[in-house]
């Protein structure tokens, strides 16, 4: 068994203080929901092989939020590289802001070999494992592990998505599995040992954030600093359209970092063609969240974006 070099207590750490030489690669689509964001920040503050690639993009907006994110986190050498545009616009609330420009698209023009050339480059700089951290539609990761299938043997997957007893609509996928659903469906197919952290158990009232939580009041208070300033942007545009945020995103990044708030067991399921996610005897084997210790996760987030 692979030992996690990210096992550790729940403490916020340092970057230069986290153990291990391992690559973590954030797989996300910030500017929407900002559970996104959240993410983004503990894993420039815990992480210290760091690389961002934006899922879902649109128009390059989310690439450029993540790298002025970085740069305000103190996180100017982490690579940001763009992913995929699907043009889901409407799936982007923030404003957008002129930065230096992300990885991701070769001197031609051609985004899906710039975002696997960007990726290949950045996986070449660690022998080591490589921890993929799924926040968003599966579709960069269905490119890479078929353009660069050496890679799957090395990816550590932990996905946020996919439900198996609950989820607000039981008629489709949940929406990081059903926005693009071959490609949810060759990547759990393609990586070893897939780990999805469901959302039975990351659409819960215990980690919705809200307008009226501490945390919104420190992002508003007037010691906040640029990135939480940027990041009390997105809630407040989030807001506009809903009245919480569920902390997927976050509580997914833990279970990737080992650091013991998710439980998971291994179940055998059946992939739909609609990425709807089945118990089955004869299915792949994955190994999926059964059991979330909320207070310790929510002590650990607000420590670590707090501090």
């Amino acid at each position: 068994m692979l030992e996690h070099p990210y096992q550790q207590p729940a403490t916020s750490l340092q970057p230069d203080e986290c153990p291990g030489k391992s690559l973590v690669i954030l797989d996300t689509d910030i500017g929407y929901d900002p559970d996104d964001f959240v993410a983004l920040a503990l894993a420039a503050r815990t992480v210290p092989d760091l690389a961002v690639v934006t899922a879902d993009e649109t128009l390059g907006r989310r690439a450029r939020l993540a790298r002025r994110a970085l740069d305000a986190l103190d996180r100017p050498e982490v690579p940001v590289i763009t992913g995929v545009d699907f043009g889901g616009s409407h799936r982007f609330v923030m404003e957008d802001h002129p930065c230096r420009p992300p990885a991701g698209r070769d001197e031609r023009g051609d985004a899906v070999t710039g975002l696997i050339d960007a990726v290949a480059g950045v996986c070449e700089s660690t022998t080591g494992p490589i921890f993929w951290v799924g926040m968003g539609p599966m579709t960069n990761l269905a490119l890479i592990v078929s353009s660069l299938p050496d890679l799957a043997d090395r990816l550590i997957v932990t996905q946020m998505g996919g439900w198996l007893d609950h989820y607000r609509d039981t008629t489709r996928a949940t929406h990081n599995l059903h926005t693009d659903t071959s490609s949810a469906g060759l990547a759990l197919r393609a990586v070893q040992n897939p780990r999805l952290v469901l959302s039975d158990f990351t659409n819960s009232p215990h980690i919705d954030v809200t307008a009226e939580s501490a945390l919104l009041r420190h992002l508003r208070s007037e010691t906040a600093t640029e990135w939480q300033q940027l990041l009390a942007a997105n809630f407040r545009a989030w807001f506009a359209r809903r009245s919480g945020s569920w902390m997927h995103d976050p509580l997914t990044l833990s279970a990737a970092l080992d650091l013991a708030f998710v439980s998971f067991r291994p179940e055998r399921i059946r992939i739909a063609r609609d990425a709807r996610l089945y118990r089955d005897p004869h299915g792949r084997p994955i190994d999926v969240a059964c059991a979330v210790d909320y207070p310790e996760f929510l002590e650990w987030m607000h420590e670590t974006l707090l501090r």
